[in-house]
């Protein structure tokens, strides 16, 4: 992007006449100039540069023993200075401006390349301060512009700069500036007395609004997701990996062979339900230490112009996320059925703005595990209506039996599989009752994804709920409509069932209301669409 751009290129009538009256840039560089971050970035990017180089580090150490000589230390202290150097060497090689269009980061020593981000455009400020920043008074911003551009991240600024920032780019567009004193004079007394107007001397904390704050006894519920078991298992494995790999087993130690000889001799079930009860006591740790961690002082906010949401949590790394609300597309409440077995639920946004990865599924988290009926009021209150917990319409019996079938002929095809093998392997009788189980267990799951299947249109949003294992519900703004699909698998033909997908260009993209009847279909179909062309 050339520095000579005109500052009006490429925009509308409209969007010229918003942006000839935003607000002026932050002042540090109001002039356009070229500036450094922060300089006590200087001692946080060394320590953070040889976090990331230690693996190569321990391989210098380890080479430099091997090669002997006596000289095996000089390797890694060498790669530990080159280290240093190169962290050293980022900050000075970084730089940033504003410009009445745009923020800009140049970064690169012999590549030199420059990233920007239309102050128009700004679509997600996210402010985070990691252990490190803090001590130091640091904060990181991170502008985005959409789902499909990189972002300007402007890592280390002082918290106080970077939390002005903020304001100033949220504000950009919507905060129209005087064009003269004496019409700043003249309208002063309006703004006063206008309608959820904030005065200048109210700090944002006190504007906002708060809709939720975590509770520290709802940790929990932080081991009935399914997060927890994927971290323990991640946890476990690279654990029983390193001590394989460093043979730190201790064989030769007699009272472990004495207890893994106790423990043979109660059999491989005892053993099974020991290691189980053992796994399971590890997820559930790393699970609550983990949303410890993570949802420490989760507060959601929203400014008293009902503008933007603001979402802030963290210990030891605190993040501060802003989200539009003329973005919020509608929101989705997951209730995984460990999580809702004991009444909870976690609420998420459907915003536009928003890769798919994992980070930014984690920013759109409006609500961490909590009970129910506190996130059904959080999400009535961000949607400004009673649009969650209501009844909802049924399928019919025709998607009921599909529900089953689904559930079971597949479990039954397996469990016929188990028996086979059983008989070969001279288990039939383990084999006949896991088989039975399963088939068992296929039909309470059918039974639950019947129960749970419905939809309803309620003030302007459509409600979809479906699954079991990981069922959700999702509140979708029908005013947001991008486009709406109706799919007819072979079977569902068969069944007189169709489904109908709602694709907003926010969250999964598309969302799906599951084996209505066709006349169902067709007729929530032609409402949507009906709607979408009332725009």
């Amino acid at each position: 992007m050339s520095d000579d751009q005109q500052p009006d290129a490429g925009l509308d009538d409209t969007a010229r006449q918003d942006h000839q009256s935003l607000p002026p840039t932050p002042p540090q560089n109001d002039a356009g100039e070229w500036s450094r971050l922060d300089p006590r970035m200087l001692l946080i990017h060394p320590f953070r540069e040889i976090g990331r180089a230690i693996p190569l580090l321990v391989g210098a150490l380890f080479a430099g023993r091997n090669l002997g000589g006596g000289t095996g230390w000089l390797w890694p202290v060498v790669g530990t200075v080159l280290v240093v150097l190169f962290g050293v060497l980022r900050w000075f090689t970084t730089t940033y401006r504003f410009t009445p269009e745009h923020i800009q980061l140049r970064t690169g020593l012999f590549e030199r390349s420059t990233l920007a981000a239309a102050t128009d455009k700004v679509r997600t400020v996210d402010v985070t301060a990691p252990l490190l920043h803090r001590l130091v008074g640091l904060a990181t911003v991170e502008i985005g512009t959409g789902a499909g551009d990189k972002p300007v991240k402007l890592d280390g600024l002082p918290a106080s700069e970077a939390a002005r920032l903020r304001a100033d780019l949220l504000q950009r567009r919507r905060t129209p500036a005087p064009n003269s004193l004496e019409q700043e004079g003249a309208d002063s007394d309006t703004d006063e007395n206008a309608e959820g107007a904030v005065p200048q001397w109210v700090s944002k904390d006190e504007a906002d609004e708060v809709l939720y704050r975590f509770e520290p006894k709802w940790l929990l519920y932080a081991p009935l997701g399914l997060a927890g078991f994927a971290t323990a298992g991640a946890v476990l494995g690279v654990l029983f990996q390193t001590v394989d790999q460093l043979n730190l087993w201790p064989s030769d130690d007699s009272a472990v062979n004495d207890a893994w000889t106790r423990a043979e001799n109660l059999g491989v079930f005892a053993i099974i339900a020991v290691a189980g009860l053992l796994f399971l006591a590890v997820v559930s740790l790393l699970a609550v230490v983990g949303a410890a961690i993570s949802n420490f002082g989760f507060t959601l906010g929203r400014d008293v112009h009902g503008r933007t949401l603001h979402l802030q949590r963290g210990l030891f790394t605190t993040r501060s996320t802003s989200l539009e609300t003329q973005r919020l597309r509608g929101v989705e409440v997951q209730r995984p059925i460990l999580l809702r077995r004991f009444g909870g639920a976690r609420l998420t946004a459907i915003v536009t703005g928003f890769s798919l990865d994992a980070d930014a599924g984690q920013r759109a988290v409006l609500a961490p595990s909590s009970p129910y009926e506190r996130i059904v009021q959080t999400g009535n209150t961000v949607l400004r209506g009673d649009i969650l917990g209501g009844p909802l319409r049924r399928h019919g019996s025709a998607a009921t039996r599909r529900r089953y079938i689904r559930s079971i002929v597949p479990a039954s095809v397996l469990a016929a599989g188990l028996v086979v093998g059983g008989h070969f392997l001279d288990r039939i009788v383990p084999a006949i009752v896991l088989a039975v189980l399963l088939v068992l267990a296929s039909i309470l799951l059918g039974r639950s994804r019947a129960h749970w299947l419905g939809h309803a249109v309620v003030d302007d949003h459509l409600v979809a709920r479906s699954g079991s294992l990981a069922m959700s519900t999702a509140a979708l703004d029908l005013d947001a409509t991008a486009a709406v699909t109706v799919r007819r698998s072979f079977f569902q033909r068969r069944a007189g069932l169709a489904s109908v997908e709602v694709a907003l260009g926010a969250g999964r993209q598309g969302y799906r209301v599951t084996d209505l009847a066709d006349d169902s279909a067709d007729e929530l179909t032609a409402f949507v669409v009906n709607r979408a062309m009332r725009r």
